[in-house]
């Protein structure tokens, strides 16, 4: 995956992250064609030991090389980062937001934003 690879080049550089959130495609809620033709089909997680099993086979699935954190159950991360269902983030060492891509899968642009990182880091 093009993110993996991204984290693998600028490793050296930045520290790349995944926060897991709420499932976007649980079992009778948002369903998407390639997750059942590939049996990827989760219940929406009720415990955080529940979402840390999916996070944990999502990360098996993708072979990520750097670590997926796990957002509370409440939310949190989700709803102040507006990150549902996904979205890309750089974020600086005081806590300040370089870069704030849209909100996926329409405007998840995985070439702006390593655009976004490489003018950051040189």
């Amino acid at each position: 995956m093009r993110l993996d690879d991204l984290a693998k080049s600028f490793g050296d550089k930045v520290k790349f992250f995944g926060v897991y959130i709420r499932e976007a495609h649980a079992e009778g809620e948002d369903q998407v064609p390639r997750n059942l033709k590939e049996g990827i089909i989760f219940e929406q997680p009720e415990t955080a030991d529940e979402r840390a099993d999916v996070a944990a086979a999502c990360m098996l699935r993708y072979n990520f090389s750097f670590p997926m954190l796990l957002d509370t159950m409440d939310n949190d991360a989700e709803v102040k980062y507006q990150s549902w269902p996904d979205r890309l983030f750089i974020i600086d060492r005081e806590g300040k937001i370089g870069y704030q891509g849209g909100m996926g899968p329409l405007y998840f642009d995985v070439d702006e934003f390593e655009k976004s990182l490489a003018d950051m880091v040189t």
